[in-house]
């Protein structure tokens, strides 16, 4: 833990050493090691963004069972085959007062919750150094073009 924390450290030291220093990089004087750091940039943005896209995935995913439940009781319009599934639903929770139905949709909502938390948490926590990562990202590319 303390060895990762200090890698991510000196990442984002250098992140921010080539964001500062960007116009004067020179792609030809070590090309092999400029193109294993921009690797290395993308593969971790890249694993940022998988990481966001899959916790909101699973955020939206586990809402749904909510969402059904409010547009059955709200009478939305819906597909047919949602909207018999959206209306057995709610009568269970409404009519027939399923305790079953009636937890799926507290741990649906509570799901939703963590989920939410844990895709925007990173995003707050780390918003300096994923800015770093990103300006170094876009450096590198332009340093490449040139």
């Amino acid at each position: 833990m303390v060895a990762d924390r200090a890698e991510r450290s000196r990442y984002r030291e250098y992140a921010h050493f080539l964001r500062v220093n960007a116009d004067r990089l020179n792609m030809t004087v070590a090309p092999a090691r400029l193109e294993r750091l921009r690797e290395q940039v993308d593969s971790e943005r890249n694993r940022f963004l998988l990481w966001e896209v899959v916790w909101l995935l699973i955020a939206v995913v586990s809402l749904l069972p909510t969402l059904m439940l409010i547009a059955a009781a709200t009478g939305l319009p819906l597909p047919d085959a949602v909207g018999a599934r959206a209306a057995a639903f709610h009568h269970q929770v409404a009519v027939q007062d399923s305790g079953g139905a009636l937890l799926g949709v507290v741990v649906s909502v509570l799901m939703f919750l963590f989920a939410a938390a844990v895709a925007c948490a990173p995003i707050i926590i780390y918003s300096r150094a994923l800015r770093e990562l990103e300006l170094a990202h876009r450096a590198l590319h332009a340093a490449e073009k040139d």
